[in-house]
């Protein structure tokens, strides 16, 4: 790591509003969104919230775990990906890897009329990105959630009995 952050406005706007379509994304099950701002290789480690360290995944791959029906894409699940301040480096080979304050707020409702809440789970932490440059735009090249602390039932949110 270095701690040259001398990056051109240009390319700090860029990946703050690379973070931004990330977040939006994800609460708005916008896949299509999600996978242009990936870049064509990407790790996503979720040991934190209990899962698994995903390595060298396609857009498609990545895209596949988090709108599967136990995570985010079940219709009856409502996010918000809300990110504070973050802390910002430069690595040795050009890519930026930028800590955000995250605050995710789940709620699983019981069918799709999203009237009853039958299980919510909000976790505080920091999610980890790893910006690259590929081939002129900058792209996520890792994401890894650290959970520091939740409210309510976090992992029975995320991984519901009922299917």
């Amino acid at each position: 790591m270095t701690t040259d952050l001398d990056i051109p406005i240009s390319d700090y706007l860029a990946i703050r509003n690379l973070a931004f379509e990330w977040s939006e994304s994800y609460d708005t099950k916008d896949w299509p969104r999600l996978r242009l701002a990936l870049a064509p290789s990407v790790s996503l480690d979720f040991r934190s919230l209990r899962g698994e360290l995903h390595d060298s995944l396609s857009p498609d791959e990545y895209v596949a775990i988090l709108s599967s029906t136990k995570l985010l894409g079940d219709p009856r699940m409502k996010t918000q990906h809300f990110l504070g301040a973050s802390k910002w480096e430069s690595l040795c080979d050009g890519s930026v890897q930028v800590d955000h304050q995250i605050r995710v707020a789940h709620q699983r409702y019981k069918d799709e009329d999203l009237l009853e809440v039958v299980n919510k789970g909000h976790g505080h932490g920091v999610t980890r990105h790893v910006y690259r440059k590929v081939t002129g735009s900058w792209k996520i090249v890792g994401v890894a959630p650290s959970l520091n602390w939740f409210e309510y039932d976090l992992f029975g949110t995320l991984n519901p009995q009922d299917g």
